[in-house]
């Protein structure tokens, strides 16, 4: 099989069966088409991703230890 074969094989594999993946490797007796193990499916989204908002900055809820309104003790 040639490349130019084993590609279109490839094509027309991925679009019979969307539950594996299949690649074109050159073998010993040259190109061939194989499955790959691991890889059965494509993986869809689980849920869509939102840009995190930036938090407002609150204001520091500790109380100085000098106070530039308040007299000195």
């Amino acid at each position: 099989m040639t490349k130019a074969e084993a590609l279109d094989r490839v094509a027309e594999l991925a679009a019979e069966d969307r539950e594996h993946r299949y690649v074109a490797r050159e073998g010993d007796d040259g190109w061939e088409v194989v499955r790959v193990p691991g890889l059965a499916g494509r993986t869809k989204p689980t849920k869509t991703t939102t840009e995190a908002r930036p938090r407002p900055e609150a204001d520091d809820p500790r109380e100085s230890i000098v106070d530039p309104f308040r007299p000195p003790i």
